[in-house]
């Protein structure tokens, strides 16, 4: 088998972890679902590592990552023995793809996209900011995204739904 690398990007809000969350239940065994290092604590859909800002901060400096990244004033990391020789399922922010496209040859995007209203809401239930942060978040223009295989998902369907063709996809892809 070879190493498959699927990322997982999107808006915060979008369902992302959930999706992943609710996929590994399912895919386990099979795929590779790798955890994040964070310097925030992480909510009930997230299983994460924290990390405080100064020991975050020394791992990287150690190359402890592939990939790390700032977004709301927290940092992010993927460790890199982490990734396994299979299908790897990772969350991270859509500006760090190349990161993995110059280490792994299969590389596949799937970019959580979502109405702005739907968004909104799940935001607001969300509760992390108040509702001019999260305005603004709404207001934000994403630069186009550049991976050599990128797959949108729309995560509008019923949570059933979106579940099962989220996993679909997955299993697609890692049988390609």
């Amino acid at each position: 088998m070879q190493t498959k690398i699927i990322l997982i990007v999107g808006a915060s809000g979008v369902g992302k972890d959930t999706l992943i969350k609710e996929s590994k239940k399912e895919l386990k065994k099979e795929f590779n679902f790798i955890r994040r290092y964070i310097t925030r604590k992480p909510d009930k859909n997230e299983k994460n590592f924290f990390l405080e800002n100064s020991a975050f901060k020394l791992l990287k400096e150690n190359e402890f990552f592939i990939s790390s990244w700032e977004a709301h004033n927290n940092l992010y990391g993927i460790s890199k023995d982490s990734i396994k020789n299979k299908t790897n399922i990772i969350s991270i922010s859509r500006s760090k793809i190349a990161d993995f496209e110059k280490h792994f040859d299969k590389v596949y995007v799937i970019n959580i996209t979502l109405n702005d209203v739907e968004l909104k809401r799940r935001l607001i239930k969300r509760g992390r900011e108040n509702i001019k942060e999260i305005e603004k978040r709404l207001e934000r223009k994403y630069d186009k995204i550049y991976a050599r295989n990128l797959i949108v998902f729309q995560n509008d369907k019923s949570f059933d739904d979106s579940i099962k063709a989220f996993i679909d996809i997955l299993k697609e892809i890692d049988e390609i």
